[in-house]
């Protein structure tokens, strides 16, 4: 029989190696009796007794007095799926305390040793490294500031840890530079993102590139415009600074435009009306026309022409004033 879940899985549910081997000798064959399963193993007879009796305390077994006492099992999916569930619900409540200790940890090193509440970590790997394990650890929500120039491409620390954490049901924000959507690469990912439930929003500009973790923990990228060639960040454990950074972002993000993108599922007027609302977006967002022409793969001229209409159709003097009239007209 195959080494199934292999053998450190079995540890975590308090199966020695040789419970393990006891257990699928009782599967193998059921008929079987102590005695022949010790002699199977080469195993003494008390170990196996013992063994057995821990299978049966993990319900994993049950006596059968109808067959003079031999040990029958109980079916793996209930037996093993219940055992499961029960560390997994013990993994959980261990992870929980482990954010309240960590918030004790973070008390404790304000009073004591400051320092250690900021970490430099230098280094794309590093850094790379460093905000996944931070991911990893969120539980409910993740809000980050993203924008040029990027050291890796596409900002690729976040993509695949993003989506585990989404599929987990955890929220995230992202806000987004304009010139971010002048990269078609970028613009697809964000899409992506957007599509897998990301809530992504975009200004014409922000102030530094940050993530923050359940409002607990932040990372800010200290690499700034000059694109220099080395990563370099902060890393902050829960204090004023990242109760600072959150209420940053979420100024920002309540002066943000969201981010959306069109579905070819809609008819031909839904169509026209969910471009009317991006542009709308896009415009109060300040993008440039040009931006807003490579983001709808279009020409400038046409994206000047459809300004002029939609001013026109809002009976709008300027941009701002078109943003204003949209959402009167719930189009934003």
């Amino acid at each position: 029989m195959t080494d199934a879940g292999g053998r450190g899985s079995w540890e975590l549910i308090g199966l020695s190696d040789l419970d393990q081997q006891v257990y699928r000798r009782v599967l193998l064959d059921p008929g079987a009796d102590a005695a022949a399963h010790s002699e199977a193993l080469s195993c003494p007879a008390a170990q196996v007794h013992g063994a057995l009796d821990r299978l049966v305390s993990l319900g994993l077994l049950r006596l059968d007095t109808a067959t003079g006492g031999r040990h029958e099992a109980v079916d793996p999916l209930a037996g093993l799926g219940a055992l499961v569930r029960e560390r997994r619900h013990a993994l959980d409540r261990l992870e929980a305390a482990s954010h309240d200790l960590s918030r004790v940890f973070a008390a404790g090193l304000m009073r004591t040793e400051p320092r250690r509440l900021f970490e430099v970590v230098e280094g794309r790997a590093a850094t790379a490294t460093r905000i996944h394990d931070l991911l990893g650890s969120a539980r409910s929500e993740v809000v980050g500031i993203d924008s040029p120039p990027y050291v890796a491409p596409s900002s690729a620390y976040v993509s695949d840890a993003e989506l585990d954490l989404l599929r987990r049901g955890v929220r995230f924000r992202s806000l987004y530079a304009s010139p971010v959507l002048d990269e078609p690469a970028l613009v697809a990912r964000i899409h992506w993102m957007v599509e897998s439930g990301e809530e992504a929003r975009v200004l014409p500009q922000v102030p530094m590139k940050l993530l923050v973790v359940d409002r607990e923990s932040a990372v800010v990228l200290l690499t700034g415009e000059e694109a220099a060639p080395e990563t370099v960040s902060v890393v902050a454990a829960r204090s004023a600074l990242t109760d600072g950074l959150q209420a940053m972002f979420e100024q920002l993000w309540s002066h943000a435009s969201p981010i959306r993108f069109g579905s070819g599922r809609h008819g031909a007027t839904q169509a026209r009306d969910a471009d009317t609302t991006e542009l709308v977006d896009l415009l109060t967002a300040g993008m440039k026309d040009e931006s807003i022409a490579r983001h709808f793969g279009i020409s400038p001229r046409t994206v000047r022409r459809r300004i002029a209409a939609l001013l026109d159709e809002l009976d709008a003097t300027g941009r701002f004033q078109a943003g204003v009239r949209a959402v009167k007209r719930g189009l934003l």
